[in-house]
Parts: C-alpha cells; structure tokens; sequence
C-alpha cells in the first residue's frame, strides 16, 4: 500500500530543512515572521462576522487533538476490520509519535498565543495541535484509503475534500486567533518530516510484521 519512493529521502530533507528555519526564526522573533503573521491574519479576520465565527468555531471543536484521536481511532478500526491490520496500527503510531513531537517542540519554541485567543485555548501556539492532528488524520485518508477506492471519480471527491478540510481547519485556527500563520505552516511541516519516516519505517517493517499473529492475515 505504501511502496518504496527514490523522492522520499529528498522530500524527508526538504522538510526537516523547512521546519527548522521556521522553528528557529519564529524561536528567535524574527521581525519578518511577525509581519507576515501580521499581515495574513488581517487578511483572514477583516471578514469576520457571527456566521463566520460560528462555523470556524464549529470546525476548530471537530478538529481537537481530542477529536482527532477519536477520528483516528475510528479509521483504524474500519482498516482493521477489512484486513488492513499493519496499517490500522501504523495509523495510531502516526498520531501518537506526531503528538510527541507537537509536545516537544511546543515546548522548545515556548510561543505565546496571540492577544486575542479564546480563554480555552491554552498552552503554547507553536505549532498547532489541532492543524497537526488533522494533518495526520487527512493523511492515513490520502495514503491508505484512497487509493483502495473502486471508483476514481469517488477517490477524487474524498481526497479533494480530505485536503479543502484541512485548509478549513488551517483558517479557523487564524480566524479565532488561537495561532498565528506560521503556526498551522510549521504544524504542516512538521506533520510532513513525520509521515515521510513513518512511510518508511512501513516499506522496511510491513512485511515483517506480517510473522506477528496479531498481523495473521493482514493485506499489504
């Protein structure tokens, strides 16, 4: 299901390279990050309106780190129960190692949350916990179960409204000043460094796993 990609170490160091810089400058209070959060968050806010807001809220409440990992685990439920049995673990361990990751660098960075953020989001801003769990929910989405789709047309829809969800997710963070910008691009960096090594630690363990009663059965 995920195969062998001569692209991926390359990918896997653009990414990390990516991350870093952000990390850094963002860790450093660099002025330009400041005006660019600055100015896409003028951008994203200058329409806001109770109808705006009360979807926006809608969406950041279904895209919680704690609702994520119910999605998750629903999806790896449903792979389970079709054989999928490697892959509906690897689908937790994704998440999980993300959110370890999250804490890490939350910590690290230790950025402050914008002026205007609600009283229930807390802790640090950097890097979205929320554009980061659903990063990795949309991605099992993408990588495991659109391509098992019989029908094009149908494998089309579900990655193109996988990614318009994540995109939804990104805007309301910014919209309900919960984050800044670079907040959901550094989660999104962040979940790409993680999938590019969980993908390969698939491709080297699958069939391994495959000896495991546990995996008895399980399609690759």
């Amino acid at each position: 299901m995920i195969d062998k990609s001569r692209s991926r170490p390359v990918k896997f160091v653009i990414a990390v390279i990516l991350f870093a810089y952000l990390s850094y400058f963002i860790s450093d209070g660099a002025v330009g990050i400041d005006l660019l959060d600055a100015g896409v968050t003028s951008i994203v806010t200058v329409w806001q309106n109770g109808f705006f807001t009360g979807v926006f809220t809608v969406i950041s409440w279904l895209a919680s780190p704690g609702r994520d990992i119910v999605w998750m685990v629903i999806l790896a439920f449903v792979l389970y129960g079709f054989k999928y049995k490697i892959q509906a673990f690897w689908a937790l361990a994704l998440l999980a190692g993300g959110n370890i990751f999250e804490f890490i660098f939350k910590h690290l960075v230790a950025r402050a949350r914008p002026l205007g953020h609600l009283a229930s989001d807390t802790g640090y801003s950097y890097p979205s916990g929320h554009v980061l769990g659903t990063f990795m929910v949309v991605a099992v989405v993408v990588v495991l179960i659109v391509p098992e789709l019989p029908s094009y047309r149908w494998a089309d829809v579900l990655q193109a409204a996988s990614v318009a969800w994540l995109i939804l997710v990104m805007l309301s963070r910014v919209y309900l000043q919960a984050h800044y910008p670079t907040d959901t691009v550094g989660a999104l960096l962040l979940g790409w460094v993680w999938l590019e090594v969980m993908e390969w630690l698939y491709v080297l363990y699958a069939r391994k796993l495959l000896k495991w009663r546990l995996f008895y059965r399980s399609y690759l």
